[in-house]
């Protein structure tokens, strides 16, 4: 049953809504115009500057070229232009590419990373820039890039009327997080496309890319699941980077719920790159070639990576001067011949690890869709097929624009919220104290935690665990989970402001009760509340001695695309909320 209809605009002002698909080796924006009354449609950008002879092409490069004060010489579509590497070698430029990859999570601690997914494996960031400051300079080229499409589409009183007040969607691979998000935004801010405010870094949202890779199949009419209630989805983004899986299942009236923890894997076709760089050094590295290796590799990611979809037939590959020969290499009027079966085992990673992910999801998946710029591979996506459908499942991938599927989910995703819930990815809480009980076994042997409260004069236990969301929780976008506080100080002044660490549990213990190793237990981020408004209660320690104490809930909310936090306390027997705010650990 195909999506239902979209529902008219209910705003009461035009706004206009952007979404910055930035992926590791491509981008993409769309954008819808909201007018109240009219129902938004789905409108990818389809020109770039230096790229206006390529019509109807939704996707340009992620690179930047900087020089040595770290200018932007040459961004996205600009380094397509004939000339550009020469420029680059001539002037010293130093090039970012696949800089997404840099933000991407830490691994929890103990884990064992596959070697591809060290960050060795990357090209390096230029000199003296971070992260963040590659990000701000793309979105503001990805921001005027939008300007000139929409004013030569729309006219430009349409831009100048709405560009105050923009909704900006950005898209994340699965695995990452509100530390991303945080790191995502501050380059929102630092491009001067919003005010570092809270109503303007309200105008930023996130959505993974396997859910909006999601929204894509549904507003495309890609059937799932036929009209069985029950029938779900498992949605295979590949990427540049990575391979983002997200299982789904259909509830009534089209709506979507996450049924398991979506996954994130570091092979998507800059790791097909990465091995054929490999194979060519080890190939070319101390021959008379080795200087040519860059420009090889250049052209393989360009041309032939895409066009590989044999492997019984050889590939050739012009690379160096007409009249370069090495009979030994392979190497004849300057072009490589590489064997199919060899070009097989740079993809085959890539394959091995969809495969194997799709078994561990497909417990209740009913169609499996693969979608993103790696999935028009005809190679990978045979090669999946082959495999998976020898399980028993089927699967499918839209027939075009596979390429575009999350920049134009990224606008579904927020005009339609298809998924009303999702699934924790870890155990959320936080430490806590308990009042010491000599006889209880298990405060007994930490007993030299134990320490008297400096307020309340009673002694205490430091180091238990609190449980607020349990990994592997199916969580509704609206719900809200609460745990209660008491803060007790001598100085009532200390009660004006709290700070709460919110941690997570990595571990892969059942019962976690106690913080007996802290690396297992991170913090994520701390909630920061204003807490002044609260009239301290004053109490007494058992030695007489006066302190203040005050009452209030910590509300958290798991089921958004991003953490969101409250604080709530209650004033003349009404509930009262204030604002709470999340600052993230890198």
């Amino acid at each position: 049953m195909p999506h239902p209809a979209r529902q008219e605009y209910v705003g009461d002002s035009r706004r206009l809504l952007l979404a910055f698909d930035i992926g590791t080796t491509f981008s993409g924006i769309s954008y819808s115009i909201l007018d109240p009354g009219n129902v938004p449609k789905i409108l990818p950008v389809t020109r770039f500057p230096s790229q206006e002879q390529v019509g109807g092409d939704s996707k340009i490069p992620t690179v930047i070229y900087y020089d040595a004060d770290g200018k932007v010489c040459s961004i996205g579509a600009q380094t397509l232009k004939d000339g550009t590497e020469a420029d680059a070698e001539d002037f010293g430029w130093s090039k970012a590419r696949w800089f997404k990859l840099h933000l991407r999570p830490k691994p929890p601690p103990g884990s064992v990373l596959n070697t591809i997914q060290s960050q060795e494996e990357l090209p390096a960031l230029p000199p003296n820039k971070t992260v963040v400051e590659i990000f701000a300079d793309y979105m503001s080229y990805l921001h005027s890039c939008a300007k000139k499409y929409i004013e030569e589409t729309h006219g430009a009183t349409l831009w100048t009327s709405l560009e105050e007040d923009i909704i900006y969607v950005l898209t994340h691979p699965n695995g990452w997080g509100g530390p991303q998000q945080a790191q995502m935004r501050q380059a929102v801010v630092k491009a001067g496309l919003v005010a570092d405010t809270d109503v303007g870094r309200s105008r930023v949202t996130f959505v993974t890319e396997g859910e909006a890779s999601l929204h894509f199949c549904l507003t495309n009419g890609l059937a799932i699941g036929g009209d069985s209630n029950a029938s779900s989805v498992l949605i295979v983004d590949a990427g540049g980077g990575t391979i983002d899986l997200t299982a789904y299942s259909k509830l009534p009236y089209n709506l979507y719920e996450e049924i398991a923890i979506p996954q994130c894997h570091f092979q998507g076709a800059a790791y097909v790159t990465i091995r054929a760089e490999k194979y060519f050094k080890d190939l070319l590295g101390k021959s008379r070639f080795s200087q040519d290796v860059e420009t090889l590799v250049t052209r393989f990611d360009r041309n032939t990576k895409h066009v590989f979809n044999r492997d019984d037939e050889p590939l050739h590959i012009q690379f160096t001067s007409h009249s370069a020969r090495d009979p030994a290499l392979n190497i004849r009027g300057g072009r490589i011949t590489i064997a199919g079966q060899d070009v097989a085992t740079f993809f085959e990673p890539s394959v091995s690890c969809i495969v194997e992910a799709i078994k561990k999801q497909t417990a209740s998946a009913y169609t499996v869709f693969l979608v993103g710029g790696f999935a028009a591979s005809n190679w990978l996506f045979d090669k999946v097929r082959e495999q998976v459908e020898l399980l028993g499942i089927t699967v499918s991938r839209p027939d075009t624009h596979v390429n575009k599927a999350v920049a134009d989910g990224a606008v579904s995703f927020y005009l339609d919220r298809a998924v009303i819930s999702r699934v924790s990815r870890l155990t959320y809480g936080l430490e806590v104290f308990e009042k010491y009980n000599p006889t209880n076994p298990e405060h007994a042997k930490r007993e030299h935690r134990a320490s008297v409260h400096p307020a309340t004069g009673v002694r205490v236990l430091y180091g238990a665990f609190s449980t607020i969301l349990p990994k592997n929780t199916r969580v509704k976008s609206d719900r809200e989970f609460r745990k209660s506080f008491y803060w007790s100080a001598v100085n009532p002044r200390e009660l004006r402001s709290k700070e709460i660490d919110i941690l997570s549990y990595r571990g892969t213990g059942i019962n976690i009760r106690w913080i007996d190793d802290p690396d297992l237990y991170p913090t994520v981020c701390t909630v920061k509340a204003d807490t002044s408004i609260l009239k301290p209660k004053v109490s007494a320690s058992p030695t007489g001695k006066k302190y203040y104490e005050i009452f209030y809930d910590v509300i958290l909310m798991f089921g958004l695309t991003e953490l969101k936090a409250q604080i709530a306390y209650m004033q003349d027997g009404v509930e009262q909320r204030g604002p709470a705010q999340v600052i993230y650990v890198g």
